[in-house]
């Protein structure tokens, strides 16, 4: 009798565990390795851009963006003292945000000794091509800002 009380328990745990197993394919969360990567906004400053040196950023409502001797180095090639592009009427600078997504944030604007310029609140506009995938991916967003006269 102790024999076929086993087999039963066992037949039955075996049952439980395939149930589990298979519920667990099909509900919850996907499961992803372990990934990282760094979201690139491009802001582009309009306007005279000749005393601009460096530039910084955050992403969220209220955020404040790290000062010109503070910068932000997450990831290491993303230093705000990144090198400007030209583009018509003004620069387009390279910023990374992490791997989040705000649609708010701020970016301030240093000259050469590290004097705030100007700070603003701007609105991201992302263009996200892993939106679907459930363990995400790479994204890159749009900011434009005016530089107001008196800033340089």
């Amino acid at each position: 009798m102790g024999t076929g009380r086993a087999a039963v328990i066992s037949g039955a745990a075996s049952i439980a565990l395939v149930v589990v197993l298979g519920a667990a394919g099909c509900v919850g969360p996907a499961t992803c390795t372990a990934i990282g990567w760094a979201n690139g906004v491009e802001l582009t400053l309009l306007g005279d851009t000749s005393a601009v040196a460096t530039v910084t950023a955050c992403g969220g409502a209220g955020c404040t963006p790290p000062t010109a001797d503070d910068p932000l180095a997450d990831p290491p090639e993303a230093d705000p003292g990144s090198t400007p592009t030209p583009v018509p009427g003004g620069v387009r600078w390279p910023l990374h945000l992490g791997m989040d997504t705000p649609h708010h944030g701020a970016v301030a604007v240093y000259d050469r000794a590290g004097q705030l310029l100007v700070e603003q609140a701007v609105t991201i506009r992302w263009d996200s091509p892993h939106a679907a995938d459930p363990c995400g991916g790479p994204s890159s967003g749009r900011v434009t800002m005016r530089l107001p006269a008196s800033a340089v």
